[in-house]
């Protein structure tokens, strides 16, 4: 089965874009928001080559693709790295920041 890992900075976005969306619309939307990005992140779990490759000068993130949130939240990307990378060291607090 297929498996989404999730930086904590990551979880952090992710929370942080619900208050805003449950501030400045409704709980409704920012539950939906979470759905969307839930499922998004399974989709291409079991997907990984959906999405549009991004184009990186870091070699180790070379194949690295990015996918817009489903119901209504495109405008919300999600990036995706192939597991056979070495997830610990791109994962780690020091590469993305």
């Amino acid at each position: 089965m297929a498996r989404v890992l999730k930086r904590e900075t990551a979880e952090l976005a992710l929370i942080v874009r619900w208050v805003w969306y449950a501030e400045n619309a409704s709980v409704e939307t920012a539950n939906r928001f979470l759905a969307a990005a839930d499922s998004t992140a399974m989709m291409l779990a079991s997907q990984p080559e959906s999405g549009v490759r991004v184009l990186v000068t870091k070699p180790e993130l070379q194949g690295m693709r990015r996918f817009p949130l489903s119901d209504g939240f495109e405008k919300t990307l999600l990036c995706v790295v192939h597991a056979s990378r070495d997830l610990e060291w791109l994962l780690s607090d020091g590469f993305f920041g």
